[in-house]
């Protein structure tokens, strides 16, 4: 079963969403995980701790 989540992390500090991307990157191994967002963010970060995520720009 997938997780989607859309725009749940707009009010996170940069480090609370640091740990909460490293969280799911731990549940990715069971779920799907599909992220919307309207920013950037989120994959600059994944990118900074060299997680593995594909990217759809709409």
């Amino acid at each position: 079963m997938p997780i989607i989540l859309d725009e749940t992390f707009a009010y996170f500090d940069d480090e609370r969403l640091k740990n909460i991307l490293l969280f799911l990157n731990s549940k990715a191994k069971e779920h799907q995980i599909i992220l919307l967002t309207c920013t950037k963010r989120e994959k600059q970060i994944l990118e900074d701790l060299k997680i593995d995520y594909q990217w759809i720009e709409m």
